[in-house]
């Protein structure tokens, strides 16, 4: 499988793309700040990727999941762990441009997923003033027509909901960081089970997994 970006910057066929936006019910995979950590962020995405519908990286540290990717275009093994749908951004630690089996691939400050009837918003959160509070990216959400964002930057992870003026209810969600960790957390990642009506959070400590889990 060769893995392609289609003109909004996902990665996945545009039926996979279609089928997540419609889906009744949905995995999402999300993953942050591996900084490095290819052996961590392989491990995750083995353990769980081959049963979600989607991976989302927040950022820093897209080397290692191009890394991940490129193995995956010679290795079927590796290849059958890999979400359908793929939507990154890039960090303040990650480049603007790399490159994949010889291919340009972009890296954007933020992306759009739709899961079943929800308008995710993705974003590191370096540019999104998230250091100073969540306003900004909570105007952001309203003015977009998003109920959903995903980040990362800070790496602890967090959940927080709240009902804004129009009593529409806005997610805040941070999986941490899978290699670095702070404010006393455990390397973590999170799955979002997304139906219609609900996004149910499952935050998992990491930790304990191998540094590098073989293909067999």
């Amino acid at each position: 499988m060769k893995f392609k970006q289609n003109k909004k910057l996902l990665i996945g066929s545009k039926k996979a793309i279609s089928t997540l936006a419609k889906k009744d019910y949905a995995r999402l995979l999300v993953i942050s700040d591996s900084h490095g950590n290819f052996e961590r962020l392989f491990s995750i995405v083995k353990r769980y990727g081959k049963d979600c519908d989607a991976l989302i990286f927040c950022g820093d540290g897209l080397g290692d999941l191009l890394t991940l990717l490129s193995i995956a275009e010679d290795e079927s093994s590796v290849e059958k762990c890999i979400p359908p749908v793929i939507a990154f951004v890039r960090g303040n630690c990650d480049p603007e441009g790399m490159r994949l089996g010889g291919k340009n691939i972009e890296a954007p400050l933020e992306q759009t997923l739709k899961v079943n009837g929800h308008k995710i918003l993705i974003v590191h959160g370096h540019a999104h003033g998230i250091d100073f509070g969540m306003e900004k990216i909570a105007l952001q959400l309203k003015l977009g027509g998003y109920d959903t964002v995903f980040y990362g930057h800070t790496h602890i992870a967090s959940q927080k909901i709240l009902n804004n003026t129009d009593d529409k209810k806005y997610r805040f969600i941070n999986p941490g960081s899978c290699a670095r960790p702070r404010g006393g957390q455990v390397p973590g990642l999170a799955i979002a089970t997304v139906a219609k009506d609900f996004i149910d959070m499952s935050f998992i400590n990491a930790s304990n997994f191998e540094n590098w889990m073989p293909l067999a």
